[in-house]
Order: C-alpha cells, then sequence, then structure tokens
C-alpha cells in the first residue's frame, strides 16, 4: 500500500517555526496520526517530517549516502566540532574505523566491572526509606562511568562542575541556539550560563588531553587508548579531533543512557509486579553465585525493561538527516536541501507495530517474535547506529539491577510526570521515588 503524505499550512516565511518551538513532540505526533510523511516549512526550509520504517529504512540504509548531517547538527560543529555524531565522509569513516575497536566485546567486559563498581559505591549514599530525585542520581552514576572510562578518573574533583555543565548544555539547547546565533553573544542570562558550560567542558577535557600528552603511553583508559591508536594507513587523530571526539562520548554517554535509567525506575515504580519479576531474577542470579557485572546477560527481565523504557522514553526521540542530492522517496520527490526529521517516538508508539503502544509490556521483549525491521531506534539504525549502543545498554541493564539487588522503588505522586521534548526527551518535573531497602548486602 502507498505511503500517505499531508502538507501543513504555515506562516509565510516562519511556516510552523512557531508551534516547532512551543511543543515540536505535539506538533510531530499530532501531524503523524494520519499520515505517513509530513511536509513543512521552517524559516523557509523544506521539512519532510517521517515515521513509516520504509522511508527510515530507504533515508538510512538503502540510500545513505544521499542524505548527510542534518542542519541543526551541522550549527552546531564550530562549538561541538566533528566528533563522530556530526562528521561525514571520509573523515567519519577514519574515526568510526579509529574508534571501533574500544566498543568491542573485550572492551566491554572491562567496562562492566567499573559500572557495577560506580552503582555500588553510589547506592552505599542512598538510606532506606529515603526520597530519591531519581534524574540528578542517574547522571550521577553515568557520568562517574564515562569519567572513569574517558580518563581513568582524573577529573574526579570536577565531577559535579561537569554534571551541571552537561545539565545546562542539554537543558538549553533550543530553537536560539540553534537558529538564532547572534543570540549566543548577546548578555543574557541563559545564553551566558549556556556558554560558560560549553566552556567548563571544553576546558576540562582540552586539560585532560595536554597533561596526558606529556605522559607516556599506558593504556589505562579511553582517552590514552584514541590519543596512540592508528589505523593501517598511518592515520591518528590530532588534539582537536580528539577533543571533539571526547566531547561527543561525554555528552552522548552521560545523559541519554541516565535518561534511559530514570524512566526505567519511574516505570517499574508504576508497575509493582514487573519490579517483583526483576527483582527476584536478579535475586535468583545473585543466590547462584552470578556477578552482575559478568553475567548481566542472564537477566532477561532486566533487560526486557530496559528495551521497553526505550521504546516509550526514547532519550533521542527525533534525529535528522539533510538531503545531500536530488533523490526520492517511494516517487515522492526530495530536493536537494531537504531537511529530514525522523520521529522515533511516534514510530516506537505506533499501534501498526506495537500493540497497545502506549502500555508498559516488557514481556513484548521475552519469548516473542521480534519488531519489524525498522521499527524500534533508540540508538538509530544502520552504518550509523551509536557506536556506544552495547555500552549504553550494559550500562543500564547492571545499573538497574544493582539498584533492585537492594531497594524496591516506591511513586512518590500518582500524575504521570510531564517530559520536555527538545535534543532529548527529559523530566520536566522531577521524579521521586521512595526507596525502601530489603537486603544487606549487594552481591555480584
Amino acid at each position: 500500500m502507498p505511503l500517505t503524505e499531508t502538507t501543513l499550512k504555515g506562516l509565510p516565511f516562519l511556516g510552523s517555526a512557531i508551534p516547532l518551538s512551543r511543543d515540536a513532540l505535539s506538533l510531530f505526533t499530532t501531524s503523524l496520526q494520519d499520515a505517513d510523511r509530513v511536509r513543512m516549512r521552517v524559516f523557509g526550509r523544506t521539512v519532510l517530517l517521517l515515521s513509516h520504517p520504509q522511508d527510515i529504512e530507504e533515508v538510512l540504509v538503502r540510500r545513505r549516502d544521499e542524505y548527510g548531517r542534518s542542519a541543526e547538527i551541522l550549527k552546531l560543529q564550530p562549538i561541538f566540532g566533528k566528533g563522530l555524531l556530526a562528521s561525514d565522509g571520509d573523515l567519519w569513516r577514519k574515526q568510526r574505523s579509529l574508534l571501533q575497536p574500544n566498543f568491542g566485546h573485550a572492551a566491554l567486559k572491562e567496562y562492566a566491572a567499573q559500572m557495577h563498581k560506580t552503582i555500588a559505591r553510589l547506592m552505599g549514599t542512598w538510606n532506606d526509606d529515603a526520597v530519591l530525585d531519581v534524574h540528578p542520581a542517574m547522571m550521577q552514576y553515568t557520568r562517574e562511568v564515562i569519567c572513569a572510562v574517558l580518563f581513568g578518573d582524573p577529573v574526579a574533583g570536577e565531577q559535579q562542575q561537569l554534571g551541571e555543565a552537561v545539565t545546562t548544555v542539554f537543558g538549553d539547547l533550543r530553537s536560539e541556539i540553534l537558529y538564532l546565533p547572534l543570540w549566543r553573544r548577546l548578555p543574557f542570562k541563559r545564553s551566558r550560563s549556556w556558554n560558560q558550560a560549553v566552556a567548563v567542558l571544553d576546558r576540562s577535557i582540552r586539560t585532560a588531553i595536554g597533561q596526558r600528552r606529556n605522559l607516556p603511553p599506558s593504556g589505562s583508559d579511553l582517552l590514552d587508548l584514541l590519543m596512540h591508536a592508528s589505523t593501517a594507513d598511518g592515520y591518528t587523530m590530532s588534539d582537536e579531533q580528539l577533543r571533539d571526539e571526547i566531547l561527543t562520548f561525554f555528552l552522548a554517554g552521560h545523559e541519554t543512557a541516565a535518561l534511559g535509567l530514570t524512566w526505567a525506575l519511574h516505570l517499574l515504580a508504576q508497575h509493582p509486579a514487573v519490579q517483583q519479576k526483576v527483582t527476584e531474577e536478579v535475586t535468583a542470579l545473585l543466590n547462584d553465585g552470578g556477578s552482575l557485572a559478568e553475567s548481566f546477560t542472564k537477566l532477561p527481565w532486566t533487560t526486557a525493561v530496559v528495551k521497553e523504557a526505550l521504546r516509550l522514553y526514547p532519550p533521542v526521540w527525533s534525529m535528522g538527516r539533510r538531503a545531500v542530492a536530488n533523490t526520492e522517496l517511494e516517487s515522492a520527490p526530495v530536493e536537494n536541501g531537504t531537511d529530514i526529521w525522523i520521529c522515533v517516538y511516534r514510530l516506537h508508539r505506533d499501534p501498526r507495530w506495537y500493540p497497545d503502544p502506549h502500555t508498559f509490556e516488557p514481556e513484548r521483549w521475552i519469548d516473542a517474535p521480534p519488531p519489524r525491521s525498522f521499527t524500534y531506534l533508540p540508538f538509530g539504525i544502520g552504518p550509523r547506529v551509536c557506536i556506544g549502543q552495547h555500552f549504553a545498554m550494559m550500562e543500564s541493564i547492571i545499573g538497574l539491577a544493582a539498584i533492585l539487588s537492594r531497594f524496591r522503588v516506591e511513586a512518590t505522586a500518582k500524575a504521570a510526570p510531564e517530559f520536555s521534548a527538545w535534543i532529548t526527551l527529559r523530566p520536566k518535573t522531577p521524579i521521586r521515588l521512595r526507596l525502601r531497602e530489603f537486603r544487606d548486602n549487594t552481591r555480584g
């Protein structure tokens, strides 16, 4: 059956910019209710909004060379550089080749031990009957993990400052920054705080690189490995490229993983029966002498909860591309320069692919046929799939299992939390859960 398409009417030049800036998620989901594709104009640009797996496969896999990085990513290159997230062409291929070995099975095994050590240390500061503000706590967990993996923890004294900087960068990375570069130079409170946050991240990473250049190779952390890595033809990274990649890892590997865990804990607090299944699964593994760091792959219910949380609340809820040639989607013309936005949130909640799509059902991922191809994209898909997807899944499963090996979590509010959708899908108001300690150890 041919895919359906509609066109949104908008204001002259502005097009759909106003409703987009007010509530992009609502605009996307509403306009995609009755069509597979939506055309719109935004500040004079042509935008094609997609959420059908057939189109997604065309853009991200079959015709991938006809689509480059999105306009939004390109606008951020002067600030965040040309790491894997923002690079294209030969640079991207060289960098991907150089970085991929550091996310293989052997490397992940080392990272798993660090993850478990980190969450165990963090839980040591939690108390029975305490109320936990979940998102900041999970941000602390993923921040400590990424600092240990990247730097061997030399920036431990700066971690709180770095965490606040990441929160500011993501929280205020809105339309003014993307589309009004002058805004960053104006003396507004938000623009000043955002620029300061970027400066904190940049300075910390450059300092770490500079200090490491004066030391012999050790292979003790990812920064050292990347600094001395080379391809078969002798390509190595400059300090500037190394800064771009480290900054990308720090940002992408920090907030997104923390959000996945935040939503998973929120959902478990709302569904005590599922939480009990996960708790029993983790307890059985530990009682059999298993280790969470080494045996996390033997936790199907814990894994299913993480996958289902990422389906309902994908941290990167929308992804973009830009046509770099005149092309087409199922005979529908796509002109060079057209912006492509893929609404992952709508895709994950489409009743055609997921029965009862708004319902939390981890059993979808247990002894059930996999979902249709190109309908589940928490980490993207195709050649540009997130290089850290297995790292993030492992971090989430180990973190969630460790927490439930010691605590039950209870909701403190009946109302569903509101969320803010701009770059990431983050809680608009705090998600606070009560901790109920039920065992005296955290074996594994």
